[in-house]
């Protein structure tokens, strides 16, 4: 099946376009994270998203040659009746580069997933949940060892892969491959979303912050998506066809923006400080002075026995785990230091006092 030059052009600009888009968003993370952390203290999905940048250059690199090259073994009858030996050749070549396309694939959507992964488990530290996410850990593992045992043995014999034509619709359907890998890789982001999104919706923060969250890490919604037409347009047989290639890339790129989006969001909130206190209320001293509500110090009364009706809790722990951000704002609003800051807020009737972490504080002159 060959492709008109209209679609050539328009694949390349948008194949371009998404890269340096993904590349952009990689490097911003880098630098933000570096930038607060040091690169001796970057973290493991840190170092790991570095690894994407090679695979996803050769992905881009890879499709394009595809399409721009000639094509590839998947051809209609009309197509081999008019091979002739440059077509022919150019067609070899396209067929590795799918090779090549299918292998960096699964590299850059699988070393995400390991990213994100990772950042969910930091955010289900100490959690049920995080027994969940540890075990799709396992099972991504499982499933990029399918996905290489699958790739390598579904073509036989393997040169079978750049025949032209193909003996075997194995050959350039990739269709036992392609079933395993979006298997694996659909199931893995779902387990994934059903785990974090309820996990964020219960977070006691203001409205505003809870929404930029759950837009944040519901961008998976997407990866799912692009997933799914990435198979739809590889397996169906009416739909087969070229354009399977625009959501191959597009796949890997969501993932890429997902991936990086908590890390950008961070140096989005330091560039405009106001960005972290959405939601919160004010307060207005007897002076004028205005503070806001996230670096109030907890004011008990000299009475404990009533129970004061807040309670103490380290809303930035979510951000902090998730590599959102690393900028502590102490209890008073005036310390900073390398750990979790800690801010009051009111609970509705419950007279109680929840304590998140262990932190020394006052109550009725008394050091707890």
């Amino acid at each position: 099946m060959s492709t008109s030059q209209s679609f050539n052009q328009e694949f390349k600009i948008e194949t371009w376009t998404l890269y340096g888009v993904g590349m952009l968003a990689i490097f911003t993370r880098l630098a933000s994270q570096t930038r607060k952390l040091g690169i001796k203290r970057l973290r493991t999905d840190d170092w790991l998203i570095i690894t994407v940048i090679p695979w996803y250059t050769l992905l881009v690199v890879s499709i394009n040659r595809i399409i721009i090259g000639g094509g590839s073994n998947y051809m209609t009858p009309e197509d081999i009746a008019a091979l002739t030996p440059q077509t022919k050749a150019d067609r070899t070549s396209g067929s590795k580069w799918v090779l090549v396309s299918e292998e960096v694939m699964v590299l850059c959507v699988w070393t995400c997933k390991i990213c994100m992964l990772l950042i969910y488990r930091r955010l289900t530290e100490g959690l049920t949940q995080g027994k969940i996410i540890n075990a799709v850990l396992v099972y991504v593992a499982v499933g990029f060892v399918a996905c290489q045992i699958a790739l390598f043995t579904t073509c036989r014999p393997f040169s079978g892969y750049w025949a032209v034509p193909a003996a075997d619709d194995q050959c350039w359907s990739y269709y036992n491959f392609e079933i395993v890998e979006g298997t694996f890789n659909v199931s893995a982001d779902l387990v994934v979303l059903l785990v974090a999104i309820p996990l964020l919706m219960k977070l006691r923060i203001p409205i505003q912050q809870k929404i930029i969250l759950v837009s944040v890490f519901g961008m998976g919604v997407f990866v799912i998506a692009a997933a799914v037409l990435t198979k739809v347009y590889s397996l169906v047989p009416d739909l087969v066809s070229y354009s399977y290639l625009n959501w191959y890339f597009r796949e890997a790129s969501v993932s890429i923006y997902v991936t990086n989006l908590p890390a950008i969001w961070a140096l989005f909130r330091d560039i405009f400080p106001a960005v972290k206190y959405w939601g919160y209320p004010s307060r207005t001293y007897s002076d004028g002075t205005v503070e806001n509500r996230k670096t109030w110090l907890p004011q008990f009364g000299t009475n404990f026995s009533g129970g004061p009706d807040v309670e103490f809790r380290d809303d930035l722990e979510v951000s902090g785990r998730l590599g959102m951000t690393n900028s502590i704002e102490g209890v008073d609003g005036r310390s900073k230091d390398q750990g979790l800051a800690l801010s009051v807020s009111e609970v509705s009737t419950s007279d109680h006092l929840a304590v998140y972490k262990d932190v020394p504080f006052i109550i009725a002159g008394k050091k707890i």
